[in-house]
């Protein structure tokens, strides 16, 4: 079989193909993807699920000379790995065999190739892939003459033979070419036959079936690498001197971390956990990412590897695990089989140059994670579009209907489109999900012994990165252990920032989740810009939990996910004074900190322990909850935890209470120590804010990191007392700079200016005139008007915006006609000036925000005639009906449990920020409205929440737009702004709305 990972040509997954096989009764099933193994563990595992035996192979080559390997013993494996990476790597002729095939069977389409092979040395056989007719006839007549089998392969590149249009279409979009223009497919007849078709396709060469079956039985032997956990080398060490250079490594980092002589409670840990690491061969491991955090001033440890005092102590993580409760054998247990990682943070724009220089220090014995990237409805509807010959005009709103779908929510309107849609629908719904192409894993890094290639083939990414043909998932399976090193923008805010502020503000040592203005800041929710709490829900969790402390912080960051609402409300009620009890009297001592409920996934772990699982069994439970493994086995440990609570005297209604808790943690959650790490970068960002609210939120819109698009944190800061400045040639950096009470625009915030015109800008300063700007940066047109528009030509020359624009035409009307050499001298006659209201909407054109006010102030004529709250008044107004006018700055659509789509909003004013609900019936009736983002009249009932208030929106409107400020507003994109040069379209990953113009 060519499963989907024969990219763009393949139909079915691996489990689809095992699944269809052993309901036809086959009892083998081989894999022979394009050029790679992609779907080796998918096959192994599918394979064990049905029953059948697999067989690993892959194919090289294009029809109709491929070759056919087939592997029969590790060695051959570790050839096919060798064989796939050089041909990957550009051969002199990809379609010949280079070096070893021990261990491998080559079967081959093309009979001369054949012969030359055959010569060669190499075990060859006939590879017929149809029923006999000429070229099949030449093939066997050759192999017959060498002496060597001709095999009966079906070939299968999908399930049914329906699913030919479906390779068809995928075939179109990998020739972007129409789908009637396709030639470059197989024949209809190659999907999987019952095994009796498949007979009687090969009847006349009945040795073709049995040479087949028993090249099945040779290559089941093999199923698959069994190579144990391939731990990184440090240096030339043996495993007992890494593990005594990591005994000194511990205890020197520890005399630093706690003083000497040690605490007895730190000595007892780390002799304990430098046993477990010793015994289960992890000391180069930790070493290896010793040295590759050491160089590095400011990184961030994650992950369940922060819950090791080692980790502490060689300075990879930065929180306390004895201070913080943290659990190390949710990281490292004697019993673990599965290989643990340990993930760590560098500022974005420096992560790139780590992972150079681990790639280059290890060679061909590193590469990283692959990632396989499946079409998005977006891009399935785009695809589809083109190879229909269709217009992609209706692509947006069309789209919006896959989305819905693919989240299981319905839209309404589907039966009511007109052709040619629902046929384009229904081909775009065929392809979302499967696999486009390959990418390269955010920061997943393997390193091994022995070259990597042996292992696993090793192919390059666009960007000539070397990448592992297995996601994360196939890397742990087969037991390669992954360094994850990945970038985190708020490093680089919080670097940023405090290179700004004197050294001596801050205070040594630094320990922000003790600054009480901290904590005053983060408990009432004033945390937009702060990494990792600045999102509606967690501002608001903040607000109604009233806590500003690290340990709250931390519980709020990991309670705060999908499949706990109602543990967040009974959180709260409990924390507010709500009597409350243990489920049961075991669980004291286990839950005590989060007030009896289970936050953290090691919950999970430490509550089965206490029942009566293993440390080992209990992680593995963890892991089946958080769906990181075989859902079938869930029930086997049910029935394992309800037989241990029986035991333990625990009644049937309490053990389901108990178990049902346990559930929560479905689909996703995270571990204290990731928790915690992170808590700490956000206390750090926090404190920035509290104490020097400029360069911070300079160094958050210039690091274009963040929940919200630059309009929202534009407006923060006014809220915060800033005052923004202009863009200006003479005085803006690239970035924003932030000092005292101003902030400066950085020049990244023009829209359409160049990065290289930025950089002759700053190197050519300061300009005497417009003219000596013009001659010595040499700005295009485009960068031109969108410089004078916003404002930062205005220091230039005492003229108006329409002479400069004059000034910059007839400059560029004389450098057309090569009369630049020398500055030219123009005049500008009087011209008309703008009024406000033109002169505001073309900066916001070219910034996407105003500097001077807010830009829903342009409706203060409106909110006085409606009789509109501000948003500082919101809490005064609990329980009643209100008109608000917001500009809408987020948004996150969600379905309920019944499948309805809802989403919830965040709109501002010059005043703060406004939390609404729109429930399906009024999310139906205004979503058109919410797809155009900016601002809004809001009309609903105020709720008090644990003393947060939101507001629940029955209707909704747009306000009649000021004379001469018209445009479109539209949501903020998902990614930053591709082009670098440009200003940040948008600002992280959070969903939201960013105001652009028309």
């Amino acid at each position: 079989m060519h499963s989907h990972f024969s990219l763009l040509a393949g139909t079915g997954s691996p489990a689809r193909f095992c699944r269809a096989a052993a309901s036809l009764g086959y009892t083998h099933l081989a894999l022979t993807d394009s050029g790679n193994l992609h779907g080796l563990w998918d096959l192994v595992a599918s394979c064990r699920e049905t029953g059948l035996a697999p067989i690993i192979g892959a194919e090289t080559g294009r029809r109709p000379g491929r070759l056919f390997f087939f592997v029969t013993s590790a060695t051959g494996y570790r050839n096919l790995c060798f064989l796939l990476t050089r041909w990957h790597r550009g051969a002199a002729d990809r379609a010949m065999v280079p070096g070893d095939t021990s261990g491998l069977v080559l079967l081959v389409e093309d009979p001369d190739r054949l012969a030359d092979l055959h010569r060669d040395g190499h075990r060859v056989a006939a590879a017929l892939t149809g029923a006999p007719d000429g070229h099949n006839y030449r093939l066997r007549s050759r192999a017959r003459q060498l002496g060597c089998p001709a095999v009966a392969l079906q070939d299968s590149w999908f399930i049914r033979p329906s699913d030919h249009g479906l390779h068809r279409l995928l075939r179109a979009v990998a020739g972007r070419c129409r789908l009637d223009q396709v030639r470059d497919h197989v024949p209809a007849n190659r999907f999987l036959p019952d095994p009796g078709l498949f007979a009687r396709r090969f009847a006349p060469w009945p040795e073709t079936l049995k040479a087949a079956r028993e090249l099945a039985e040779e290559c089941s032997g093999f199923q698959g690498p069994e190579s144990g956990l391939v731990l990184p080398p440090y240096r030339n060490h043996t495993a007992s001197q890494a593990a005594a250079t990591l005994r000194r490594a511990a205890l020197a980092g520890a005399r630093k971390r706690y003083g000497h002589p040690l605490p007895e409670k730190v000595r007892r840990r780390l002799d304990h956990e430098l046993a477990v690491i010793h015994q289960m061969g992890f000391c180069s491991y930790f070493l290896v990412v010793r040295d590759i955090v050491r160089p590095v001033s400011r990184t961030c440890g994650r992950g369940s590897g922060a819950a090791s005092l080692v980790a502490y102590c060689l300075e990879i993580t930065n929180v306390c695990p004895i201070t913080h409760n943290l659990y190390f054998e949710r990281f490292l247990n004697p019993g673990r089989r599965d290989a643990p990682d340990i993930d760590i943070d560098f500022a974005w724009d420096e992560r790139d140059q780590v992972l150079r220089q681990v790639l280059d220090r290890y060679g061909d014995r590193a590469a990283m994670v692959c990632s396989v990237i499946g079409f998005r409805p977006r891009m399935a509807l785009r695809e589809v579009c083109r190879v229909m010959g269709l217009p992609a005009a209706e692509i947006k709103t069309m789209a919006h209907h896959l989305e819905l779908e693919a989240d299981h929510r319905s839209p309404e309107d589907r039966d009511t489109l007109e052709a040619p849609w629902p046929e384009v629908l229904s081909l775009a719904r065929q392809l979302v999900g499967r696999p486009r192409h390959i990418s390269v894993h955010p920061g997943g890094v393997v390193i091994t012994p022995r070259p990597l290639c042996g292992y696993v083939p090793v192919q390059s990414s666009g960007r000539g990165i070397p990448i592992v043909q297995w996601d994360k998932d196939g890397v742990e399976a087969a037991g390669l252990v992954k360094i994850d090193l990945l970038g985190n923008r708020s490093l680089g805010v919080i670097r940023d920032a405090l290179a700004r502020v004197p050294g001596s503000a801050v205070p040594r040592p630094w320990r922000p989740e003790e600054d009480p203005v901290t904590r005053r800041m983060l408990a009432r929710g004033g945390t937009m810009g702060c990494f990792y709490i600045e999102s509606p829900a967690m501002r608001l969790l903040q607000q109604r939990s009233g806590r500003g402390d690290f340990e709250h912080l931390v519980l709020h960051s990991s309670i705060i996910r999908p499949a706990a609402n109602t543990l967040i409300r009974e959180y709260l009620r409990r924390l507010h004074g709500g009597s409350w009890k243990h489920l049961h009297p075991l669980l004291a001592g286990v839950l005590d900190e989060t007030y009896g409920i289970m936050a953290y996934q090691e919950d999970v772990s430490r509550v089965a322990v206490r029942l009566g699982f293993t440390h080992e069994e209990a992680d593995r439970l963890r892991k089946i909850m958080a769906k990181k493994d075989n859902q079938k086995t869930l029930e086997i440990f049910q029935d394992r935890f309800f037989g241990c609570t029986a035991r333990c005297g625990i009644d049937p209604d309490t053990a389901g209470k108990i178990w049902e808790m346990m559930r929560s943690f479905e689909g996703y959650s995270f571990c204290k120590p990731h928790s915690a790490s992170y808590a700490r970068v956000s206390f750090q960002a926090a404190w920035l804010k509290a104490h020097h609210p400029a360069p911070f939120m300079a160094a958050v819109i210039s690091n274009q990191g963040g929940y919200y698009s630059t309009l929202a944190y534009v407006g923060e800061a006014m809220r915060l007392g800033l005052r923004i400045l202009r863009p200006d040639v003479q005085q803006s950096d690239w970035q924003w700079q932030g000092t005292a009470q101003h902030l400066r625009v950085g020049l990244m915030a023009v829209r359409g200016l160049g990065r290289e015109t930025g950089e002759r800008i700053l190197a050519g300063r300061p300009f005497a005139s417009m003219l000596d700007f013009l001659h010595r940066v040499r700005p295009d047109e485009d960068e031109i008007r969108a410089l004078v528009h916003s404002g930062a030509l205005d220091s230039l020359e005492e003229v108006g915006r329409p002479e400069l624009l004059w000034m910059a035409a007839a400059w560029h009307h004389k450098r057309k006609n090569g009369q630049t050499l020398f500055p030219v001298r123009v005049r500008p006659p009087v011209l008309p000036q703008p009024s406000s209201l033109e002169r505001l909407r073309a900066e916001f054109r070219v910034l996407g925000f105003l500097c001077e006010r807010h830009p829903v102030t342009l409706y203060d004529t409106i909110r006085s005639r409606l009789r509109t709250i501000l948003a500082r008044d919101l809490e005064h107004h609990a329980g009643r009906r209100v008109r608000y006018l917001g500009w809408c700055i987020s948004g996150k659509i969600i379905s309920t449990r019944t499948g309805e789509a809802m989403e919830f909003l965040s709109f501002d004013d010059e005043t703060g920020v406004v939390e609404c609900t729109f429930f399906p019936r009024v999310f139906r009736r205004y979503r058109g409205l919410l797809l155009d983002g900016g601002p809004l009249v809001l009309e609903g009932l105020v709720e008090e929440d644990f003393g947060a208030c939101t507001l629940t929106v029955q209707r909704a409107w747009k306000p009649h737009m000021p004379a001469g400020t018209g445009g479109c507003w539209c949501r903020k994109k998902y990614q930053a702004d591709a082009n670098p040069a440009g200003p940040p379209a948008t600002l992280g990953a959070g969903r939201g709305r960013q105001a652009m113009p028309p």
